[in-house]
C-alpha cells in the first residue's frame, strides 16, 4: 500500500472522527436545551397553577383567572409539543380549557378588596404577579390576546401590584406604631399614597388615598402633641437642674463666708 493511500485513509478517519464529535456535541447541546426549556415550562405551569389555587380567595377576579388559564393553555400546548407521548399534558390542557368556559359563564362582578397581612406571602404574590405581567406580551405575540385586551389585563395586574405594596407598607406602619414611631408611620402612609396616585387615573384608589391622608393628619397631630409634651418635660428637667445648680452655688457661697 502506497504512502498516499495510507495518508488518505488516516485523513478520512480523522474527518469521520471530527464529524462524529461535532454531531455528538450538537446532539448533546440540543438535548440540554430541550431539557432546560422543558423544566422552564413545568416551572411556569406550576406558577400559574399556584395563581389559581394559592392566592387568597377572591384576590384574583374572574377576568384575571381567565387570563391565568389562557397562560396555562399556552404552556400545556408547548409541553405537548415537547412530550407528545405524555398524556398528562393533553389532559390538563383540556381541563384548563373547560375551566375557562366555566369562568366565562360566571358573573363578572368586582371582587371585594382582599388585604394581605403576611410579608412573605406579599413577596410571593408580587413575584407571581410580575410573572403574569411579563407573560401578557407572549400572549399578544401569539395572538392569544389582542393589544387592547393586554392593556386591560396589564392595568388590573398593576393595580394588584400597588395593592400588595400598600399592604406591605401597612404591615411596616403597624410595626412603627407599636414602637411609638409616629413619624415613621407617617412616612409609610405617604409612600402608600404616592404608589396609589401613580395608578389612580380611574379614581380607583381615591377613597383609600383620602383615608390615608386623614390618618396622616391624625398622626401628625398626635406626633406634635407628643413632641410638645417631650419638649415640656425636657424644659422642666433643664429647669430642675438649673435650680439645683443655683442651690449648690448658694450653699458654696454660704460655706465660704462662714
Amino acid at each position: 500500500m502506497s504512502t498516499a493511500v495510507i495518508v488518505g485513509i488516516i485523513a478520512t478517519g480523522l474527518v469521520i472522527l471530527v464529524t462524529t464529535a461535532v454531531i455528538m456535541q450538537t446532539v448533546e447541546k440540543n438535548l440540554k436545551e430541550k431539557r432546560r426549556v422543558h423544566a422552564a415550562l413545568l416551572a411556569r405551569a406550576r406558577s400559574f397553577q399556584y395563581m389559581l389555587s394559592g392566592f387568597p380567595d377572591g384576590f384574583l377576579n374572574r377576568d384575571l383567572q381567565i387570563l391565568v388559564c389562557k397562560c396555562l393553555v399556552q404552556v400545556y400546548e408547548q409541553l405537548s409539543q415537547h412530550e407528545p407521548k405524555n398524556p398528562d399534558h393533553t389532559t390538563r390542557l383540556q381541563a384548563t380549557k373547560q375551566q375557562i368556559q366555566q369562568l366565562a359563564n360566571k358573573s363578572s362582578s368586582t371582587n371585594q378588596r382582599v388585604t394581605l397581612t403576611d410579608t412573605q406571602q406579599i413577596q410571593e404574590v408580587q413575584k407571581l404577579l410580575n410573572t403574569l405581567f411579563n407573560f401578557i406580551a407572549k400572549l399578544i405575540e401569539n395572538r392569544n390576546l389582542t393589544v387592547k385586551e393586554g392593556k386591560v389585563y396589564a392595568g388590573l395586574i398593576r393595580r394588584l401590584m400597588v395593592q400588595s405594596s400598600v399592604d406591605a407598607l401597612a404591615v411596616a406602619r403597624g410595626q412603627a406604631l407599636q414602637e411609638g414611631k409616629d413619624r415613621l408611620a407617617i412616612h409609610y402612609l405617604q409612600m402608600a399614597i404616592d404608589k396609589m396616585n401613580k395608578e389612580n387615573s380611574d379614581d380607583y384608589f381615591s377613597r383609600a388615598i383620602a383615608k390615608y391622608t386623614e390618618l396622616i393628619n391624625e398622626l401628625n397631630t398626635h406626633a406634635l402633641e407628643k413632641e410638645q409634651r417631650a419638649d415640656e418635660e425636657k424644659q422642666k428637667l433643664a429647669q430642675k437642674w438649673e435650680d439645683m445648680d443655683q442651690s449648690s452655688d448658694t450653699w458654696k457661697k454660704k460655706a465660704l463666708y462662714d
